[in-house]
């Protein structure tokens, strides 16, 4: 499991991808990543991303756009919040909405003083996910009614989110998110 600075800190990065995939000026965004020490943080996908042109990287944009639930469910990994069943759709971004815009965020979000939930409960609920990723997939391939309230993007968003944070010597842009 990794250890929740590093946890933090790729939140942190997530949120500035999210803003410059959602129409916040990338130059912006690379500045303050890089004010506030994180730049080293950002992946070689993020930058390839993040110093592209925009008329290059619309199709990227819209894809990254969904990075939000990966800092949903880290955040929760990091007890920001709680949760008493795993939410069903979009909606559940209400809670960080303000997050991911904001600017005070880099520095109101200590990153030093941060603790991760219980493993048992990560690896739990990293498991139920496991689980309804594989039914949508499944559902998916045999052409099958999809689980009713799940949202195939923001399941897989999760599922990526805490492959990730379990296994420690991955890379964010080569996770493995098999079903």
């Amino acid at each position: 499991m990794r250890n929740p600075q590093e946890v933090a800190r790729r939140v942190k990065t997530l949120i500035g991808v999210f803003q410059a995939a959602t129409g916040r000026k990338k130059e912006e965004v690379i500045k303050i990543l890089k004010d506030k020490g994180l730049w080293s943080e950002v992946s070689e996908n993020e930058k390839n991303f993040l110093l592209s042109p925009e008329e290059d990287s619309r199709f990227i944009a819209l894809q990254l756009g969904w990075r939000a639930e990966a800092v949903y469910i880290l955040l929760w990994a990091l007890n920001y919040f709680n949760f008493s069943e795993l939410p069903k759709n979009e909606t559940n971004l209400e809670q960080i909405k303000e997050l991911l815009k904001a600017d005070d965020f880099y520095s109101k979000f200590d990153s030093d003083n941060v603790q991760l939930r219980d493993s048992e409960e990560i690896q739990d609920i990293f498991e139920r996910v496991y689980k309804i990723n594989w039914e949508l997939r499944d559902a998916q391939i045999n052409d099958k009614e999809l689980p009713a309230g799940y949202h195939p993007s923001i399941i897989y968003e999760w599922h990526y989110a805490l492959e990730w944070l379990i296994k420690e010597n991955e890379e964010w842009d080569y996770i493995a998110v098999d079903t």
